[in-house]
């Protein structure tokens, strides 16, 4: 009996990992989806996808390259702009994040949503705050919807640049939904950060 009942949670415990995200697909079927959206991504911004990091860092505009390092595995970078120089330090540094994300599928629509706390009047929000290494945002005094909005951007996958940039430093970044946010692995949402600017605060 006691056998029986170990197969049963197992058998459930399976189904669980396999279970539903939006509208009903398992993490396969999302996986699949994720592929396509990614392809599609690449071939509509005409992305070229190297081989290997540039030495010196030095991308041409279109030129990513999809990270295979276990903590980043499959993000993909663009870095702009490497900063000062100035190197954040991994569960020490307060960064301030500013960008510009979209959501992006499969539908016939390629972007599900996009958001900006970036440019010259950053449509009156604040930075997004966090250790590094922490995916939870340091919260604001007080917080608007859209700035709520924001923070739910807050993931592993958005921090990736940070490994290549310091203070002021600029990056792209396509990051699986396995790496994003909570959001966006329950619903199978990649993100592509257009730009994403660090600062380190301290």
């Amino acid at each position: 009996m006691k056998r029986c009942f170990n197969v049963l949670l197992i058998l459930f415990a399976g189904m669980l990992i396999l279970s539903c995200g939006e509208d009903g697909k398992s993490y396969t079927e999302m996986l699949k989806d994720q592929e396509k959206a990614t392809d599609r991504l690449i071939n509509s911004e005409e992305l070229v996808i190297l081989k290997n990091m540039p030495s010196d860092y030095n991308f041409e505009a279109n030129e990513y390259v999809k990270l295979n390092d276990d903590k980043y595995r499959d993000i993909y970078i663009h870095i702009v702009d490497t900063g000062n120089g100035t190197r954040a330090i991994l569960g020490k540094s307060h960064i301030l994040c500013r960008f510009t994300a979209n959501r992006f599928m499969t539908d016939t629509t390629l972007y599900q949503s996009r958001f900006s706390n970036y440019g010259p009047h950053s449509n009156g929000t604040s930075p997004i705050e966090f250790i590094y290494g922490s995916t939870s945002v340091i919260p604001l005094p007080s917080t608007t919807d859209y700035q709520s909005i924001l923070e739910g951007f807050m993931s592993e996958g958005m921090q990736a640049g940070l490994e290549y940039v310091g203070h002021n430093g600029r990056v792209r970044l396509i990051v699986p939904f396995r790496k994003g946010s909570s959001y966006d692995q329950e619903n199978g949402y990649a993100v592509h950060f257009e730009e994403l600017r660090y600062q380190i605060a301290d």
